[in-house]
């Protein structure tokens, strides 16, 4: 199975205002998303970090993932900045990391 896995308040939190390189992970779901790459499914990040800017946000994303000792396949960056997704594979990160 492919699984897409958002980065911010996904794996990641901020103490106060979001700023990337001030990110902190959340280990208890970095884990899940481990044992799921583990059980053999592919695992990309996908983040929409600049979408809106234009920054190149990757070095610093890929750096902090592998500083979290994130497993995965890919890192993509680009994912369209919404308010709402709609899609009938979609599971809420608030259900998911119950």
């Amino acid at each position: 199975m492919v699984i897409y896995v958002d980065i911010d308040e996904t794996i990641c939190y901020y103490a106060n205002k979001r700023e990337y390189p001030l990110a902190l992970p959340i280990k208890e779901n970095i884990s899940k998303i481990n044992k799921l790459y583990d059980e053999g499914n592919e695992i990309v990040y996908w983040t929409a970090r600049g979408s809106t800017t234009g920054i190149d946000w990757y070095d610093t994303t890929y750096n902090q993932l592998k500083d979290w000792n994130c497993k995965f396949h890919k890192l993509q960056l680009k994912k369209p900045f919404y308010d709402l997704f709609i899609d009938d594979k979609v599971i809420n990160t608030k259900d998911f990391f119950v």
